[in-house]
């Protein structure tokens, strides 16, 4: 795993009547963030809602190790460091959790994410 990520998960605070989502962290891991496997030609096929736009689902996207806590449905996790190997453009960007598979024999927990906000293009 050659990245670095925190992991946020969000609380509902309710203040004068409105309601505004709050992002605690969590705990920092490492981890590394996979695109879909090249033994599968197929594009994403599943699409979640963000902040109303339709994303991608990365499955099985990001790997993080077993020994870190069992992240929730709706945490997100933000890359804070990458590693000399690692598109250094996964700076800052954030995937938010669709799905927590399991499995016997795992090396990794593998979740499902989708990236929460799209950088601009220069």
């Amino acid at each position: 795993m050659l990245d670095t990520f925190t992991a946020y998960a969000s609380e509902v605070i309710t203040s004068g009547g409105l309601e505004e989502d709050f992002w605690e962290p969590q705990y920092d891991t490492l981890g590394k963030l996979a695109g879909s496997s090249a033994q599968s030609r197929d594009t994403a096929s599943r699409t979640v809602t963000i902040g109303d736009v339709e994303r991608p689902v990365l499955e099985g996207g990001l790997h993080i190790p077993l020994s870190s806590a069992l992240p929730a449905i709706g945490w997100e996790f933000e890359c804070i460091a990458v590693g000399s190997a690692s598109d250094p453009s996964l700076l800052g960007r954030r995937w938010r959790v669709v799905s927590v598979p399991a499995k016997s024999f795992a090396t990794a927990r593998r979740l499902d994410v989708a990236e929460v906000v799209v950088p601009e293009e220069a």
